[in-house]
């Protein structure tokens, strides 16, 4: 499966699915399924020596990829920068990227965009304990 599935839905909550994410390949964007409305998820894979095959940047959302198994080369602004599983990149909109596997396995990322400097509230400021 490389498209994202909903699951089940409720009243301001809803469950998708990618998956396996061992068997995983291609890119699924999860923005329309699950009905985010302050960013874009999508899971992503590159196959052993595939690359996203252009460079790009952003107008406004800054992006956050999570490797989740592999290991790779995020190229950022013409910087070569060694990934793998576990590693946490942050990118902002104007950065030029490209993303390439360079292990035996797939390259296996999540990746968040949101509008840089939007986040107003977070954590505990966000957060309300319901007893």
């Amino acid at each position: 499966m490389n498209q994202a599935t909903l699951q089940q839905s409720g009243k301001g909550y809803n469950v998708a699915t990618v998956g396996n994410l061992s068997t995983f390949e291609g890119k699924a964007f999860l923005k329309e399924v699950i009905g985010t409305t302050g960013m874009e998820v999508s899971f992503g894979s590159l196959a052993p020596g595939q690359a996203v095959p252009f460079f790009h940047h952003h107008k406004l959302n800054e992006e956050l990829y999570i490797v989740l198994s592999g290991e790779g080369i995020f190229t950022l602004d013409g910087n070569e920068v060694p990934v793998q599983s576990g590693s946490v990149v942050r990118i902002a909109p104007a950065v030029s990227r490209c993303t390439k596997c360079t292990g035996e396995a797939p390259l296996i990322y999540l990746c968040i965009q949101a509008q840089e400097g939007s986040l107003q509230q977070y954590t505990m400021t966000d957060g309300v304990i319901e007893q």
